[in-house]
C-alpha cells in the first residue's frame, strides 16, 4: 500500500492495525524518527516496554539474517502486542526486510508482531518501495520537509501545549532557522520552552515568545554562520561572505564543511534550474522567509554554463583538499571568494 506525504500524519495518528509492516522514509531523518516514534505510541500501550519492542539495525540484519523473522514470529513474554523496529542507514541494508515482506505476503512467514521500518530518502525503483507499495499487508509512508504553514503549525502547537504563544516577528525569524529537519525544529522549540520556564513560575505577562527570546536561544554558532557565508557568496555579497566565513571558523566550522555546503547549494540550484523549485525543495532548498527569497535570487544567477563552472570549481577544491596537502580552510575560503566575485559580476552587485 502507498500513502502520500499529505496523508502521513493522519495515517500515523490513527493507524490501521490490520497492517503488519510500516515503512517510513524520507530525506528529513528528524521527521522520519518523530513519526516512527508517534506510530509506535499509537500501536502499543507501552512503547518503552523492552518485552514488547525488538530493535534492529541493518548491521543486526547483516550479522543475523534470521533476526527479523524471529522477532516478527515471537510472542511477548508478558502478553500483549509486540513490535519490531528496524532502523536502516542505507537502502542496501534493507534487503532482508524486503525479503521477509515478500515471504509474509506469500504466506511463507509468520507475523505476530508489527514491523516499523525507518529509512532515508528512497528511490521509487528501489527494492524497499517496490516491495512495500504493492503489498496488501504493508504500507509505505513518505516524509518530506514540511511547508512553511505546516512548520508554523508545529511550532504553535508545541508552544501551546506549554501555555506559550509566539509573536509574528519571532516566528518569522525562527522558521528559516529550523526548516528542513524536524529534529532540529524540535530541539530549538524545546530550548525556547526551557528558556521561558514552567508555566507556574512565569510572570503573568510572560507567556509570549518574543524576537529577543528567539535570538537568545536559537543556534548562532558556526553552523548558522556557515549558512550565512554560503547565502552571501551565492548572492554576490563578497564582504558579507568573507565576514561570515571567519565567524564560522571561529564557531568551529571547517573548510571541508564549507565546500560541502557550497556543493549542496549548487545541487539545489541545479535542480531548480532543470526541474523547477519544487524539486529543489526536496534537496533541502529553503522554503520561506528571507532565505527563500535569497534562493530565488541566486537561481537567476547560477544557471547553465555559470552553474557548470561553479560545480567544477567546487569539485576541484575538494580534490585539492584531499591530494595537495594545502590547508583546507584556505582552499575553501578561496572557493567562497571566487564564487562570490562571480555572483557579484553576474548580478551587477556592488
Amino acid at each position: 500500500m502507498k500513502a502520500t506525504a499529505r496523508d502521513a500524519a493522519a495515517r500515523i495518528a490513527q493507524p490501521d492495525k490490520s497492517i503488519k509492516a510500516w515503512l517510513i522514509y524520507g530525506p528529513d531523518r528528524g521527521l522520519v524518527r518523530e513519526r516512527a516514534n508517534a506510530l509506535v505510541k499509537s500501536l502499543l500501550a507501552d512503547p518503552d516496554d523492552p518485552f514488547a519492542v525488538t530493535r534492529l539495525t541493518d548491521d543486526d540484519l547483516k550479522a543475523d539474517p534470521a533476526a527479523l523473522a524471529d522477532g516478527m514470529a515471537a510472542l511477548s513474554l508478558m502478553g500483549g502486542e509486540t513490535l519490531v523496529r528496524v532502523q536502516l542507514t542505507s537502502e542496501a541494508g534493507g534487503a532482508p526486510v524486503a525479503a521477509f515482506l515478500k515471504d509474509y505476503e506469500a504466506g511463507k512467514a509468520a507475523a505476530e508482531a508489527w514491523m516499523v521500518v525507518e529509512a532515508g530518502d528512497l528511490k521509487p525503483a528501489g527494492k524497499l518501495r517496490k516491495t512495500f507499495e504493492p503489498a496488501k499487508g504493508a504500507i509505505a509512508i513518505p516524509c518530506y520537509a514540511e511547508t512553511g504553514r505546516n512548520l508554523a503549525d508545529f511550532v504553535d502547537e508545541a508552544l501551546a501545549a506549554e501555555g506559550l504563544t509566539i509573536s509574528s516577528d519571532a516566528r518569522a525569524h525562527l522558521l528559516p532557522l529550523i526548516e528542513g529537519d524536524r529534529g532540529v525544529a524540535r530541539s530549538e522549540v524545546d530550548k525556547l520552552i526551557l528558556y521561558k520556564g514552567p508555566k507556574e513560575t512565569r510572570e503573568a505577562d510572560d507567556d509570549t515568545i518574543s524576537l529577543a527570546d528567539v535570538e537568545a536561544c536559537a543556534t548562532t554558532g558556526g553552523e548558522a554562520a556557515l549558512d550565512r557565508a554560503v547565502d552571501s557568496a551565492m548572492g554576490g555579497a563578497v564582504s558579507h561572505a568573507d565576514d561570515a566565513w571567519h565567524r564560522a571558523l571561529a564557531g568551529g566550522a571547517s573548510g571541508v564543511s564549507l565546500v560541502r555546503s557550497l556543493q549542496r547549494r549548487l545541487d539545489q540550484l541545479g535542480e531548480a534550474s532543470v526541474s523547477g523549485p519544487d524539486a529543489a525543495l526536496r534537496l533541502g532548498a529553503p522554503r520561506f522567509g528571507p532565505a527563500a527569497d535569497a534562493f530565488r535570487s541566486q537561481s537567476s544567477i547560477w544557471r547553465g554554463r555559470t552553474l557548470d563552472q561553479a560545480r567544477a570549481a567546487a569539485f576541484e577544491a575538494e580534490r585539492q583538499m584531499k591530494r595537495s596537502g594545502a590547508p583546507a580552510d584556505l582552499i575553501a575560503g578561496d572557493l567562497l571568494l571566487k564564487l562570490a566575485l562571480r555572483a557579484q559580476a553576474m548580478s551587477g552587485r556592488r
